[in-house]
């Protein structure tokens, strides 16, 4: 320790440990103690690393106090990759508490506990959390690793036990993964012990890691036989009577645009210019409320779901096909129902109003984004195009966007380059390519007109009070946005706090294409919040700016879309195909309820996001495991005391190189500025994000999907 950090420590323990103390943010305490402004940074960190190592709590709200000595706390523990854990306390005035490896028991990750704070012995300064109780495990099914030892080995590192096999269960034999199931958990008397479920196959095999994957998240299997028979007893046709009460719009021209390998069209788009000059555009969305009723099991099933989860070359869908691919999907020269949002503009893109529609359509023509790219592009695509009362359509929804899109980011909505791809997959279920996705402007006019539409439904079900999720996303913590700003202006680019939505704009567009773009972009995506479901609309979406904002264009993939459409349903009168400003009859509102479906909501979306990711990440490292070239340029995108992060960009694949290994080839892990020339020479030189380097790949684990890198220097 320091001489500044021993004082710091000193400083702060007298300062909690005061009588009438009362526990403040950082910021406030940094003011109190008299810490230098040049020191703020350093005081800021070891406070940080005195939660660590349980000296202190953050508190919700981010004041700090003194843990409470012999205090019982329930929670969840999570372990993390050193062994050591944290406790995720139920109180929700408490914030984590620091479990050190040796105090764990028997405890896994997961798993509901009860621990005790213990006080420092003698002049100590440590308070740490210990296991006194293990109350509740978590799931009793993992995924593990059949040992030459005949042991089930966790793959999860985490949970470092090895389990004895029991019989009863299925037969594997050493190299294969399996899931098993835990049936005598570590410290309840003899050895721990499961019996195999499920062989998922060798260890390293792309559909076993698959599997294992989707194991591990306890993602969604089949539909049951009552999901099926419910689907098969649908009207396949919705009948004269149903057509009578909605907006007829199947003689307006109307069209999808979508990825080349989409199955399902949820949305269509049409485009029409009224006598007075001003514009209509329709946003059509598919109306899957109208075959998934409240309390079906159908709607039971979508709701445990709550989304659908994409992998390369498969999807685990919220619905099954019938209805995605078929009933609900807007396929060209086909009458759909659907619900329809008319959105009303001036000729210079203000929005003049909007309805709301039970509606049908037939849509004329399916575009991919490349088709619709080439025609808004290219003039000799356009001039061979034969239909020109489509391509009227198109062109004039791309220009209503654009003008929408620059008026939206004017306003401070901001947007991120995020690089973002696909897996490509041969016949044989192997990894063949990754394709990086652009996001042109083809996209950009789908997506301005569905946040149009998203926002005109929020307005409209606030000002009516109807009970429904709406897509929250609130305003960074203050200390979140001055880790930012040290971060921005680290990597060259002044930024100081507090939040201004255009100078982050404009760092933003200056970054890009350069080395560090993706870098400024992540740190910049890890400072906001995560956005939620929740039935508060008052919090608005801070990323895109919206005071109000809900999903409606994705009923056939996002369950609060669908929850929206059954909301809506019970909102029109039985005979009328347009909602009224102003509802009479309110549905019955269910608030415990609506957050707790907020919760799960929010949950599986993460859940499927993390599936995702864990798939993509092992079949990029299927693709790298197969070159034969180990050298590869790659770019700095984290440095932190104990080493740098790198990123292998034509692949994506992100490794840590350790601290020794760069002080072995005489560089350090500080952080310097580019270009910065008051560097003295004798220093060893430190790393700045977006910096190229060259690496070689020294292993790669397809079943741990590991890679190790070395570091071979700068470029």
């Amino acid at each position: 320790m320091t001489k500044q950090e021993q004082t710091f420590t000193e400083q702060v323990l007298t300062e909690l440990g005061r009588d009438g103390y009362v526990p403040r943010r950082t910021k406030e305490l940094s003011r109190d103690l008299n810490i230098p402004k040049g020191d703020y940074r350093a005081f800021r960190n070891h406070l940080k690393e005195l939660a660590a190592e349980g000296a202190i709590l953050r508190r919700k709200g981010g004041r700090w106090a003194l843990p409470e000595a012999g205090k019982r706390v329930l929670g969840r523990i999570h372990i993390i990759r050193s062994g050591s854990g944290y406790l995720l306390p139920e109180d929700a005035k408490l914030d984590d508490l620091f479990i050190p490896e040796h105090c764990l028991g028997s405890a896994l990750h997961g798993d509901r506990v009860a621990v005790a704070v213990d006080k420092p012995a003698g002049r100590g300064l440590r308070h740490y959390a210990r296991v006194v109780e293990v109350l509740e495990r978590g799931s009793p099914r993992i995924v593990a690793l059949i040992t030459e030892e005949g042991k089930a080995r966790p793959e999860d590192p985490k949970n470092p036990f090895d389990y004895d096999l029991e019989s009863g269960g299925k037969d594997a034999p050493a190299g294969q993964k399996v899931l098993l199931e835990i049936t005598t958990w570590p410290g309840e008397g003899g050895e721990p012990s499961g019996r195999v479920l499920e062989v998922l196959g060798p260890a390293g095999e792309p559909d076993t890691e698959t599997a294992a994957i989707l194991a591990n998240y306890d993602a969604p299997g089949p539909f049951s036989e009552e999901v099926k028979a419910e689907v098969r007893n649908l009207a396949r046709s919705p009948g004269e009577k149903e057509l009578a009460r909605r907006l007829d719009v199947s003689g307006t021209t109307t069209l999808t645009i979508d990825p080349k390998d989409a199955r399902d069209f949820d949305d269509a788009l049409s485009y029409e210019t009224r006598e007075d000059g001003t514009i209509v555009v329709g946003v059509h969305i598919a109306d899957v409320s109208y075959f998934v009723k409240p309390g079906s099991r159908l709607d039971e099933e979508a709701r445990e779901r709550s989304t659908s989860i994409y992998l390369p070359g498969r999807v685990i869908p919220m619905l099954p096909e019938e209805l995605s691919t078929d009933l609900c999907s807007l396929r060209p020269d086909e009458v759909h129902l659907t619900k329809t949002v008319l959105l009303r503009y001036a000729a210079d893109g203000k929005r003049l109003g909007y309805h709301i529609h039970r509606s049908y359509i037939r849509s004329a023509k399916r575009f991919t984004y490349e088709e619709a790219y080439a025609l808004l592009t290219e003039p000799e695509a356009a001039e061979a195009f034969e239909d020109k009362e489509i391509l009227a359509t198109l062109t004039g929804l791309h220009a209503l966007a654009q003008v929408l899109r620059e008026e939206r980011l004017r306003n401070g909505s901001i947007e991120l380059n995020m690089p973002e791809f696909r897996i490509a997959m041969d016949a044989d279920g192997h990894a063949k390519d990754i394709v990086e996705v652009t996001h042109d402007s083809s996209h950009q006019l789908v997506e301005e007109f569905m946040l149009a539409a998203n926002v005109a439904l929020a307005e409209w079900s606030e000002k009516n009070g109807l009970p429904v999720l709406y897509r929250t996303h609130a305003s960074p913590s203050e200390e979140s946005v001055a880790e930012l700003a040290e971060f921005l202006t680290a990597a060259g680019y002044p930024f100081k706090p507090p939040f201004d939505r255009r100078r982050l704009n404009h760092t933003l567009e200056k970054v890009r294409g350069k080395p560090e773009e993706h870098a400024v972009n992540l740190a910049v995506l890890k400072s906001f919040m995560q956005a939620v479901y929740a039935p508060d609309p008052s919090i608005g979406h801070f990323a895109l700016n919206f005071p109000d904002y809900m999903h409606f264009t994705s009923p056939i993939r996002r369950y609060p879309d669908l929850h929206l459409h059954q909301m809506l349903d019970a909102a029109f009168s039985e005979t009328a195909d347009k909602l009224p400003k102003k509802l009479r009859k309110l549905p019955a509102r269910k608030g415990k309820a609506m957050e707790k479906l907020g919760v799960h909501t929010s949950g599986r979306e993460r859940r499927a996001m993390k599936i995702e990711e864990a798939v993509k990440d092992f079949r990029r490292l299927e693709l790298l495991s197969r070159r034969e070239q180990r050298i590869f340029r790659a770019v700095v995108t984290g440095v932190r005391r104990f080493g740098i992060f790198v990123e292998i960009e034509e692949y994506f694949v992100e490794g840590m190189i350790p601290r020794w290994m760069l002080e072995k080839k005489g560089f350090s892990t500080r952080e310097d500025r580019p270009g910065d020339k008051r560097r003295s020479r004798a220093r060893k030189p430190g790393f700045h994000l977006g910096q190229e380097v060259e690496v070689r790949i020294n292993k790669i684990d397809l079943p741990a999907r590991i890679c190790e890198m070395e570091f071979l220097g700068t470029l």
